[in-house]
């Protein structure tokens, strides 16, 4: 029996973060699947579900339905599986309805309990209530990695010994051409500068800045992107002075250019649940710098330099050592372009679509765990 599937579309009224991407693509990936091959029978049983001031998302095969009268929690936990009733729902953000137990739920990472401190208390209160309770309701609960599928049990005491991982991809930054015109406003051209992306404080970009003064690269720059807060973030202007340059955000394509000049992705995060930036560096030709922490190092592997989170010494010596070495830094691109060929959204999306169907069959038991992808193979 084939599934009618509805996908839960709240993402289409959130800012372009980390879970929305994993939505976007995702959801684009499904929709070049449903074209042809083995799941060209699902054609015209999947849709979008989304509140009525969602943005447009442009896709050939899947259909945006607008439906409720608001856009936050209430509607995913209320006029969501309303309007969605009879359907399999299928959502991507790391929540979804409560009260539905015939539905399908990514979710991405435990870290609103591993790292509090960097959430709002209401933000906080929603997702310790829902997570645990979604985990034991759904017919499936899905996560990014294997470290996040550990993460989940452990903090949110749920049992994840079946939890299918389904992990992203980094092949989107390579669809669209690089927006050189970046790499001039910012008067990088012919410069060389290391690239830091994202502005949690998790991404710990303070520890880049320090490293950066101790590895004394006079010829050198750090540029930063993502959308930032002082009172949040702080102030990096006073750190770096004129060798520092805040961009905010950033558009894919000039994300895609400032990875293919960058000497190397500066990351070291305290938390992931995958760590998308080094995939989306790897597949640019960017070498990256990364910390030890678990999910970076089972998505990344030995194709990406690295140290302690919060080791500015020994950072700085890799800064150098990929400043100074272009053999290393060749050798680095090399073993990336072929790490990041291992991770692409048609998988996760045929991993997800695959789970869609055995739910569609009664008592059919969910796919089994699989592991990190190999060499020559995609998951």
């Amino acid at each position: 029996m084939l599934p009618a599937i509805t996908i839960n579309g709240r993402f289409l009224t959130q800012r372009m973060v980390g879970v929305q991407r994993f939505a976007v693509e995702v959801v684009k990936a499904i929709d070049g699947l449903l074209a042809d091959g083995e799941y060209k029978s699902l054609k015209g049983s999947i849709e979008i579900l989304a509140p009525s001031s969602a943005r447009e998302l442009l896709l050939r095969h899947i259909p945006v339905r607008r439906r409720g009268m608001t856009s936050g929690y209430f509607w995913e936990q209320v006029e969501f599986p309303i309007y969605g009733y009879g359907r399999l729902l299928l959502s991507l953000c790391m929540l979804g309805p409560v009260a539905v137990r015939r539905q399908i739920v990514v979710i991405h990472d435990a870290t609103v309990r591993a790292q509090p401190g960097n959430f709002t208390r209401r933000f906080r209160a929603a997702y310790n209530f829902i997570i645990p309770r979604i985990c034991r309701r759904a017919y499936c609960a899905v996560t990014v990695s294997e470290f996040s599928r550990r993460e989940i049990g452990k903090w949110f005491g749920v049992d994840v010994s079946k939890m299918p991982v389904c992990f992203e991809g980094g092949e989107h930054i390579a669809s669209v051409p690089p927006d050189e015109s970046i790499i001039d406003r910012l008067g990088l051209r012919g410069r060389k500068f290391f690239l830091s992306v994202g502005a949690g404080k998790n991404k710990n970009v303070n520890t880049v800045t320090a490293a950066f003064v101790k590895a004394k690269l006079d010829d050198t720059s750090v540029v930063l992107t993502g959308y930032r807060q002082s009172r949040v973030n702080g102030s990096y202007e006073e750190v770096l002075s004129d060798r520092m340059t805040n961009a905010g955000y950033v558009s894919d394509g000039e994300l895609r250019a400032l990875y293919e000049h960058a000497l190397a992705l500066v990351c070291p995060s305290r938390y992931e649940g995958f760590g998308l930036p080094p995939i989306e560096a790897m597949a640019c030709g960017c070498p990256v710098i990364i910390s030890n922490q678990p999910a970076m190092l089972e998505v990344c592997g030995d194709a990406a330099l690295q140290c302690e989170a919060d080791d500015a010494d020994e950072l700085a010596r890799l800064m150098r050592l990929v400043h100074d070495d272009p053999v290393r830094r060749a050798a680095l691109i090399a073993a990336g372009r072929e790490r990041a060929a291992l991770f692409t959204w048609r998988a996760t999306a045929r991993r997800l679509l695959d789970l869609c169907v055995a739910a569609a069959s009664r008592g059919a038991q969910v796919p089994a765990v699989r592991g990190v992808p190999q060499a020559g193979e995609s998951f």
